[in-house]
């Protein structure tokens, strides 16, 4: 409990006084605020807390410690100010131990630290009260929210240290200092904070420095990295591991989904344990089950074990308590899908030895098929692709299907086709980019006898994938990580920058499978224009999983970019190929576009080097004018390129130039041409096996154009080819243009704004400036965007766009501050700007909006919470 005495004494003072004058829990996010908890208003790079007291006090906090405390709040509200809210709760956490004086046990290591936590406090829990840090609440401000809970009567009090950044540990050290430090493992975590895997020792080490002489250090003996930190201490040090080498060692591994069984040896010149056997004349062993899967399991209940010993728990009194180590949500905790699979619920969080120990932990379990859906690992650095790429090989030599979700994981994904290819084995790999589109990349007769394996980094968010495959009748709350509504909203990775795309790849799948269904045809997806400013690759794995049977670029460039990311569906270059990239389309089966017999020839002539085939498709001039055959030269065309050794003519396309217009006149023109040449072609035993011509806007106006196929572009990404042609109301936007403000200014009237000064401010003003210009796409002239959204409302934008930067007018909004999200494009509150609106304002169409939205702004995927 936290009272306003023991925050006076850490430094804090009273500024109001309300009916509360104590605390059972303490909550630093106002979203996940309860009715009687204090509110910590902290200041970190995403935010200031100061901005959501009221927030929070609506929630029903009933006190709250803030730098500066709000010009108006609930008088029934306990305010409290301190010049560093977290110093100020540290020390109390600080003296809050030491006036109830348990003993401390402290926990780390680059993984497992969470679940040998609990394993410790459940062994030490059958000797007396026992505190520990719930959740990974491991900083400074995680343990100090923690120990709000901390009991007089608490007898042992276990605290996982964490370390985001180098001395993080040490500080934990001072204000919390342990009798008994425990080492999980030192490995690949946190690389791009902490620097090499020395420097990690080096940060794990400080725990065991820190031990007094007469306290113990309980390491594990396995990794050298850990037992050598037994050089640096004066404390008593026990090894756990899995062989004689160490004080504790396990061996003879029984898993099993229901637990897992082992021997646990020890070194005694007595009596050995009752119920062990003596195996050599100072050893013993015990057959013990725990109630875990895994082997990292079993290391967690032998350090509880060591731990016990060290606080003079005698071992009788300590093995029983082993059968009481519950399973952790998000920890290789198993869980029926339904149908007889069952999956491994490891979506807590991943780093490269907890991947590799959840990949051996599957390949040990029975199955009849291995499946792992793998999404990305965080915080390794410049070491980030190999550590995917070595659990890619890992993989590859364990599973039957791997499914890998976001853009590091594809890493996983290239090496276990390499490695597969390799060893000769059948390994089915999908990458994908959503929750829904993993569960989508399931085999279809998932059943009696699978193991799913779900795990990743908890940027990848993996606890939905897991939601997803959970049984109906079973509450995801009840055993699954990170349920809480907050968590539906939250951000846990850091874009490259405030300014972003936010793509929705589910909305996108969706549309694909509409139009397929609304058509009737098979799809060609067109991903020209970096899939029109979505994201090329993203974009076409999502559709080939959707269905769509082709995908269609603009240049050599863009279909070799889907080609190196492992895209291996039918490409058709669009436009024009000069006959200088023959070569380079037909090695990689990309297949072109001709309308002349030199290309043709060139083609043939780099099939015939190479010893492939060049498929191309024939382009048809109805009237567009732009590039093609005149339909009278068609037929000769195609004879004359039959005769080409190696090149096959899969198709025939044109385009029509007023498909989204009113006006259907012109279409009706071209179509009737494009007809006529067909029935020649039949007659002549001519026409190509696919043949296509409706873009978005004739694919969902006219039936008769649809052919073999259709080509889906704009309204695959959910936006209206033209005014003329709106879209069924189920195909959903997928793209979102996000900002936030970078700087709120009060500026009186008369303030001139930008360059040139066109813009002077009529009336006292509050102008925002936000970190997106025209160099990002958000236009200038002679056009330029108009209103932007903030808190739900419209703020215009005034004076010029600059190349970095644009300013708008906030002075009838709420009250705006730094950070502040602005939405460009998409919905906030009750209000959306759509493409079309903005594509309004520039004069120009929803295609130029969307392509031109430039590189430099990251593209993010944006799953639907």
């Amino acid at each position: 409990m936290i009272t306003c005495d023991g925050l006076i004494a850490a430094g804090a003072a009273v500024i109001q006084m309300g009916p509360s004058q104590a605390w059972e829990q303490i909550a630093y996010d106002s979203r996940l605020t309860h009715p009687g908890e204090l509110f910590v208003a902290l200041h970190t790079e995403r935010a200031d807390g100061h901005a959501f007291i009221g927030d929070a006090v609506a929630a029903g906090a009933s006190g709250v410690l803030c730098v500066e405390p709000p010009k108006f709040i609930d008088p029934r509200v306990t305010v409290l100010t301190a010049p560093d809210v977290l110093a100020t709760l540290s020390r109390w956490a600080a003296q809050r131990v030491q006036a109830v004086r348990p003993t401390v046990v402290a926990v780390t290591g680059s993984v497992g630290k969470t679940s040998t936590k609990r394993a410790i406090a459940t062994v030490l829990g059958g000797s007396g009260p026992t505190f520990f840090s719930p959740r990974s609440f491991n900083t400074a401000l995680g343990l100090a929210v923690a120990l709000a809970g901390l009991r007089d009567a608490h007898q042992w009090a276990v605290l996982e240290f964490g370390a985001d950044r180098r001395g993080e540990i040490a500080q934990l050290a001072r204000l919390f200092p342990p009798q008994v430090g425990v080492v999980t493992a030192v490995g690949a975590a946190h690389l791009a904070s902490l620097g090499s895997l020395d420097h990690v020792a080096e940060e794990k080490g400080a725990l065991i420095r820190a031990l007094p002489a007469d306290g113990w250090a309980i390491l594990n003996g396995d990794d050298p990295r850990v037992r050598a930190m037994a050089q640096s201490t004066q404390a008593w040090v026990l090894t756990y591991g899995s062989g004689p080498h160490c004080d504790l060692w396990f061996s003879n591994v029984d898993l099993a989904l229901d637990g897992t069984r082992f021997d646990l040896h020890g070194h005694s010149d007595g009596e050995p344990p009752v119920g062990a056997r003596r195996t050599e004349r100072d050893q013993w062993t015990l057959r013990l089950q725990v109630p875990t899967v895994g082997v990292a399991g079993v290391r967690a209940a032998l350090a509880a074990i060591a731990t016990a010993l060290a606080c003079a728990i005698p071992l009788e009194q300590a093995l029983p308590q082993i059968q009481r180590i519950e399973p952790s949500a998000g920890r290789l905790r198993p869980l029926s899908i339904g149908k007889g699979a069952v999956m491994l619920d490891d979506s807590f969080n991943a780093a490269p030895p907890s991947m590799l120990a959840a990949l051996e932990t599957l390949a040990n379990l029975p199955a009849r098929r291995r499946i792992a859906i793998l999404g990305e690992m965080a915080g390794l650095g410049d070491a980030s692709a190999h550590y995917h790429e070595r659990i890619g090989t890992a993989a590859a030599e364990v599973v039957d299907v791997l499914i890998t979700k976001g853009d590091r994981a594809t890493s996983i994904a290239h090496a276990a086709r390499a490695a597969a290819l390799q060893q000769g084995r059948q390994l089915e790999v999908t990458s994908v980019y959503t929750a829904a589109a993993a569960i989508q990349a399931l085999p279809s007769d998932l059943g009696d006898g699978d193991l799913v394996l779900v795990k990743g980094a908890t940027e990848s968010r993996m606890e939905r994938v897991a939601a997803g495959l959970l049984q109906r009748d079973v509450p995801p709350d009840a055993v699954l990580v990170r349920q809480e509504r907050a968590w539906r909203h939250v951000r846990v990775g850091t874009p490259d920058r405030p300014t972003t795309l936010r793509i929705d790849l589910d909305a996108l799948a969706h549309n694909a499978t509409r139009l397929r269904e609304l058509t009737g045809a098979p799809l060609m997806a067109v991903l020209k224009g970096d899939a029109y400013g979505h994201g090329a690759i993203r974009s076409a794995r999502t559709v080939l999983l959707s269905g769509a049977r082709m995908l269609g670029v603009a240049t050599l460039g863009e279909a070799l970019a889907l080609r190196h990311a492992d895209i291996a569906a039918p490409i058709l270059i669009l436009g024009y190929t000069p006959p200088w990239q023959a070569l380079d389309a037909v090695r990689q089966d990309i297949r072109c576009t001709i309308f002349d017999l030199k290309m043709a020839q060139a083609l043939s002539a780099a099939a015939v080097q190479a010893g492939l085939i060049a498929r191309v498709h024939v382009k048809v001039d109805t009237g567009m004018t732009r590039l093609g055959l005149a339909p009278a030269d068609v037929p000769g065309f195609l004879q004359a390129v039959a005769a080409l050794p190696q090149l096959q003519v899969e198709g025939l396309f044109t385009h029509f130039a007023t498909g989204d217009e009113p006006d259907t006149a012109y279409f009706e023109t071209q179509h009737a041409r494009f007809e006529q040449l067909l029935a020649d072609l039949q007659a002549a035993g001519l026409r190509p096996p696919i043949v296509h011509a409706a873009n978005s806007a004739a694919a969902l106006r006219f039936p008769q154009a649809r052919y073999d196929m259709v080509r889906a572009g704009i309204a695959l990404y959910g936006l209206a080819p033209a005014p003329e042609v709106p879209l069924p109301i189920e195909l959903r936007p997928v793209m979102s243009f996000h900002t936030e403000i970078a700087q709120v200014r009060d500026v009186p009237s008369g303030t001139p704004v930008s360059y040139g000064g066109l813009f002077v401010t009529e009336r006292p003003s509050r102008i925002a400036t936000l970190p997106v210009g025209y160099a990002d796409g958000f236009r200038r002239a002679p056009a330029g965007w108009r209103e932007v959204l903030v808190c739900g409302y419209r703020a215009p934008v005034v004076g010029r766009v600059c190349m970095d930067y644009a300013m708008i007018d906030v002075t009838d909004c709420p009250p705006t501050r730094r950070g502040d999200q602005v939405v460009l494009i998409g919905q906030q509150g009750d209000d959306q700007i759509t493409a079309e609106e903005v594509a309004e304002w520039l004069g120009t169409n929803t295609y130029e909006v969307v392509s031109a939205i430039m590189p430099r702004v990251p593209r993010e995927s944006a799953e639907e919470g």
